[in-house]
């Protein structure tokens, strides 16, 4: 399993991160979901013992969430330690997760929907759909299982074919295709205007800002300033795609998937692109805070997120 707990997010080495997934899946399989939860459990115990500073970037984390909250906080009290665990923990069912929904086991009859009409307009359409590092965005294939709907999720790492080969072995059907953007150039922006133009989704994380990027926004969230990418939004301006916000988490033993629309036809205008700019990408924040604030165990960002 990887070290959660990088100064910054980057540091975590992808390659390593493909090898355990390999090893999880093969687990999976061999002992059945309910000894590899139980499996998972000490495998996570080990790492919030012995990783303190995982342990404050996730007590800083839920201090926040309890501060922004008030007197509606998801918690009985100030979060202590043992809500680091109980943080950490679900970060490992999410491991579970992760595989049961690249596997197929997640129905769309298993899921609490919210707003499912903002992304059942977009099945065969193009539509650049954001996501962040919160509960399971593999849970988004149960709602387009009945459908025959091509996604490509943008990563920022080199070895997308290499993952995509494990998505592969998963489950063949998965209609899910990786495509590294390290290099964003005029080549990968036709590539993706050509899977658009033939009604397919574009995915894209837009809660960490790309190693070495200078292209963020500051903007409040849990009531201080941090940096978003704009990436998305660039992107979403170039293609002139509706852009969609997708939240898919456990809680409470239910799978719950919310769609927020946040633009039909997304317009950065050349005198006004960056104040324009930074409302979609405060609205964007507001939304994913909301989340926070509802499923706090849900959020993955083990890093200062803050950090200046």
């Amino acid at each position: 399993m990887p070290n959660p707990t990088p100064k910054n997010w980057s540091d975590t080495p992808e390659k390593g991160n493909l090898f355990v997934l390999r090893l999880c899946l093969w687990l999976y399989r061999l002992l059945g979901r309910g000894v590899f939860l139980g499996f998972m459990s000490v495998i996570i115990f080990w790492y919030w013992l012995f990783s303190p500073r995982t342990r404050r970037a996730s007590l800083a984390y839920l201090h926040r969430v309890h501060t922004q909250a008030g007197t509606h906080s998801p918690f009985d009290s100030t979060p202590s330690l043992w809500h680091t665990y109980r943080h950490l923990h679900a970060f490992g069912r999410s491991i579970c997760d992760k595989i049961h929904g690249w596997s197929g086991g997640v129905s769309e009859s298993q899921l609490h929907l919210f707003g499912h009409e903002h992304i059942r307009r977009h099945y065969g359409k193009g539509a650049v759909i954001l996501v962040s590092h919160f509960g399971n965005i593999e849970l988004l294939r149960a709602i387009k299982s009945d459908h025959s709907q091509q996604v490509n999720v943008l990563v920022y790492n080199k070895h997308a074919s290499a993952f995509n080969a494990f998505l592969q072995s998963v489950n063949p059907k998965a209609g899910v295709r990786l495509i590294s953007v390290d290099d964003m150039g005029v080549d990968t922006a036709i590539m993706l205007q050509e899977r658009l133009d033939a009604g397919e989704w574009v995915i894209i994380a837009s809660d960490r800002v790309p190693v070495r990027s200078e292209r963020k926004q500051a903007v409040m969230f849990l009531g201080e300033q941090a940096y978003f990418p704009e990436g998305a939004w660039h992107l979403a301006h170039l293609l002139s795609a509706p852009v969609v916000a997708v939240f898919c988490y456990e809680l409470s033993g239910a799978y719950e998937l919310h769609i927020h629309p946040l633009s039909d036809d997304l317009r950065l205008p050349k005198k006004e692109r960056q104040a324009v700019l930074h409302a979609h990408i405060q609205d964007y924040a507001h939304v994913l805070e909301s989340h926070c604030l509802h499923a706090p165990y849900q959020w993955f960002n083990f890093y200062d997120f803050w950090q200046k």
